[in-house]
């Protein structure tokens, strides 16, 4: 269902300034008018790069988990495989890397390897997206590669403890249980 058929006015564009520039996101002030009754507003927008998930399976079903300390939730966070789609590269390509980045785990001549998502993490305020990869049959090839300030646990889990994952409040990331969501829409597809 396409989400540009709304009966309701469109929001126009009259001006836009940068308030701040970090590595990771702008943030903008924007001014739109509805179209029809002239209402007027500053909006602000945070623009970031697509990101991307990957949901890692290895080949005796288990679950490719990480965990790292986050700085906006000041906790240590159980996720899947995550990261930041570099400028010009592919969010396939992106997840790959990252796959073998954080955990050392890369796809085998066995491997399914499909996009199965995509989300709007934050549509009030954030202008990107969020692809959701599976990898099947993932294996271990190398040592992790971290960023400057990333430290990355792997812990491995059975596939099918990812429902009580999330009700165990073990995994409170949003983006990690759409995914999860993903997946288990996938897997239906897959016996139907």
């Amino acid at each position: 269902m396409s989400k540009n058929h709304s009966s309701l006015p469109q929001w126009k564009t009259t001006s836009e300034r940068q308030l701040v520039h970090t590595k990771i996101f702008d943030l903008d002030a924007v001014i739109r008018s509805e179209e029809g009754t002239h209402r007027e507003g500053e909006f602000f927008v945070l623009k970031a790069q697509d990101w991307i998930n990957v949901i890692a399976i290895t080949s005796n079903n288990q679950l490719v988990l990480v965990e790292q300390y986050r700085h906006g939730t000041n906790e240590f966070e159980l996720e899947i495989v995550g990261g930041m789609v570099d400028v010009g590269e592919s969010p396939l390509v992106a997840a790959l890397r990252e796959l073998k980045e954080e955990t050392g785990f890369v796809p085998t001549t066995e491997s399914i390897i499909e996009q199965i998502g995509d989300v709007t993490p934050n549509p009030a305020f954030l202008n990107n997206h969020c692809f959701t990869f599976l990898v099947t049959n993932a294996e271990r090839s190398s040592e992790q590669t971290f960023d400057e300030h990333e430290n990355i646990h792997i812990r491995l889990e059975p596939l099918d403890s990812m429902e009580e994952l999330v009700h165990s409040g073990a995994i409170t990331h949003s983006l990690v249980i759409a995914a999860f969501y993903y997946y288990h829409q996938w897997k239906s597809k897959q016996h139907s």
